[in-house]
């Protein structure tokens, strides 16, 4: 932010100034910065056709500002591309950061008019997340972002969700597909553009609306709307040393070279699917849904800590909460 001056005018309506965003050579007042941000997702939903098909959109909340900022943002836009919106917060078990987190989701999906549903890991598979950390000595984070993408999927999948929206911001994307590329991790690194294509009745469509936005502007946005977020970090937050040093990098050529990252990240759109063609889905055995051996993620971890897959027993779960709920079709 800029101290308010006023011989710095903000371009929209002549008041002081309170933001410079220098990649787009613009001074904006507060009021006018976060209509900026909605409109800027707005163009990033249009640019990319998110909004195609698009009738009902599921998206994971956690209660951070990314994904706070964007329940705020796509509830403003529900009407202009007139969908129905449902959201969805997993209860990792993680203590007073997962109870402030729930507080949180369920003050602002009321707020907001949306419906919110909310599903505990433990009620889910009796464990929390430290549980299973502990009992398959797995890395939290790997750990914690393939039971997120399996819950999702299951509940987009089980409500009838045309996509589901994350909130992965435009310096989280090219940061990690920066380390992807440079570890040669193509089949990552191949998903990381704005549109994951969904597979009926299996896979979700998942889509990226804060593509282009960066992260500070963000947490800009949730501070000049006074959304309320969880004020703690993770207790298994880690920064990866590669990510941290590809982000470093990242940040310095923006410094150098203002919108830079912008223009990356619409030609990893165009390009980075090609790197990887025809990669094959093979359905678990278990439960159906998308792995890459036959054994999904899920069914291996259940299978480790509890001695047999649950993967069809946690989707038994799902659709009743789903169908207790007015979540389904």
């Amino acid at each position: 932010m800029i101290s308010a001056n006023p011989r710095v005018q903000c371009k929209k309506c002549g008041r002081p100034a309170t933001v410079r965003i220098r990649y787009a050579k613009l001074n904006l007042c507060s009021e006018h910065f976060t209509e900026y941000i909605e409109e800027r997702v707005a163009k990033t939903i249009e640019r990319y056709k998110m909004h195609s098909d698009l009738k009902k959109l599921l998206i994971g909340v956690s209660g951070g500002k990314d994904s706070m900022s964007l329940l705020y943002i796509l509830s403003k836009l529900k009407s202009r591309y007139n969908i129905e919106i449902v959201c969805l917060h997993i209860d990792l078990g993680l203590n007073n950061y997962s109870e402030e987190s729930k507080s949180i989701i369920i003050e602002a999906s009321r707020e907001l008019g949306i419906p919110c549903l909310i599903i505990s890991l433990k009620d889910l598979i009796g464990y929390t997340l430290p549980e299973l950390v502990e009992k398959s000595k797995r890395p939290p984070c790997s750990l914690c972002g393939m039971l997120k993408r399996y819950v999702l999927n299951l509940v987009g999948l089980e409500i009838g969700a045309d996509a589901i929206a994350l909130g992965h911001h435009l310096d989280d994307i090219l940061s990690f597909a920066l380390k992807d590329f440079l570890l040669q991790d193509l089949v990552d690194f191949s998903k990381m553009t704005p549109i994951t294509p969904g597979i009926p009745g299996v896979a979700a469509k998942r889509i990226k609306p804060l593509y282009e936005v960066y992260e500070s502007d963000l947490e800009l946005y949730a501070k000049l709307k006074n959304i309320r977020v969880v004020g703690a970090n993770c207790p298994f937050k880690y920064r990866d040393p590669i990510t941290t040093s590809a982000r470093k990098m990242l940040d310095e050529l923006e410094e150098y070279a203002p919108g830079f990252k912008i223009s990356l990240s619409r030609k990893l759109a165009r390009n980075a699917s090609r790197y990887v063609q025809g990669e094959s889905i093979i359905l678990c055995k278990y439960c159906g849904m998308p792995s890459s051996n036959g054994i999904c993620g899920f069914c291996k971890l259940t299978m480790k800590v509890m001695g047999e897959p649950k993967g069809r027993e946690a989707r038994e779960k799902i659709r009743k909460l789903v169908d207790s709920s007015s979540f389904s079709n």
